[in-house]
């Protein structure tokens, strides 16, 4: 993994080294008296081969943080769970009061902010800039989630009930994350070619949560003797976690 590396002066810091595969950008120090410092961020890209702005920031690590940056969904859904984990598609913006007010959203909450213009990632970081994960409304909430990876929960399991059901839910991970990953597609490529992969991951997933809910049910059913059952709050939390790390395992696959 590239690691950040000072450069020939103290106001520059590259990402990786030039030249090289791991090479990612850098940061470099403007000062204008009597202006405050800025920290200003260029990221290199690969298929064109060359160097782009991509934002400022007051300080340096803000700075860096927009070098081949994260992009989370920005909208926050309630205190249980906090702002979407999903990567962000495209940066929703429209003008008021002299200011641009932007958010950006995955695919699945791509039609929020009705009547704001819509702009893919790269596009909007290249006409003003963008910092990753600095929310509109706040700092982003992510409730800490006391459970262990569904691997490890199978394996420790104490019956054969409780090993399928925790393999039930691993099924639905992958499902959610093709899921996500068209639905943020179809937001930044609106084609008509891109609808029927989407609405072909929905029905997979559909058909996993499915199967995830009944086995649940028969363990809670078996070795709790509870006849009602939906999969709790943590549990959707936990394949949402696991449909994230997914994504970012495949990563430049698509």
């Amino acid at each position: 993994m590239a690691k950040w590396q000072q450069g020939g002066y103290e106001g520059v810091f590259y990402l990786g080294k030039e030249g090289t595969e791991e090479y990612g950008g850098y940061v470099v120090r403007v000062d204008s008296e009597p202006n405050p410092v800025k920290w200003f961020a260029y990221e290199y890209d690969t298929q064109k081969r060359t160097t782009v702005w991509v934002g400022w920031a007051a300080t340096r690590e803000a700075a860096q943080t927009a070098v081949k940056g994260e992009f989370l969904c920005e909208v926050y859904r309630n205190a249980e769970t906090g702002h979407c984990p999903f990567p962000g598609a495209v940066v929703r913006s429209k003008p008021y009061q002299g200011e641009l007010l932007r958010m950006v959203l995955c695919g699945e909450h791509a039609g929020v902010m009705d009547g704001w213009e819509t702009s893919r990632i790269e596009e909007f970081r290249a006409r003003f800039g963008l910092l990753p994960d600095v929310a509109v409304y706040g700092e982003r909430i992510t409730p800490p989630l006391d459970l262990p990876p569904i691997r490890d929960a199978a394996l420790k399991a104490g019956t054969i009930t409780e090993r399928n059901m925790w393999i039930a839910l691993h099924r639905v991970v992958r499902p959610l994350a093709e899921l996500h990953y068209w639905r943020g597609h179809f937001a930044r490529y609106p084609l008509a070619l891109n609808a029927r992969p989407r609405a072909d991951a929905y029905g997979q997933w559909k058909r996993a949560q499915e199967l995830a809910e009944g086995m649940y049910a028969v363990y809670l059913r078996e070795v709790h003797g509870q006849q009602e059952a939906s999969l709790p709050g943590e549990l959707l939390r936990l394949i949402e976690r696991e449909a994230v790390e997914y994504l970012k395992s495949k990563k430049g696959d698509k």
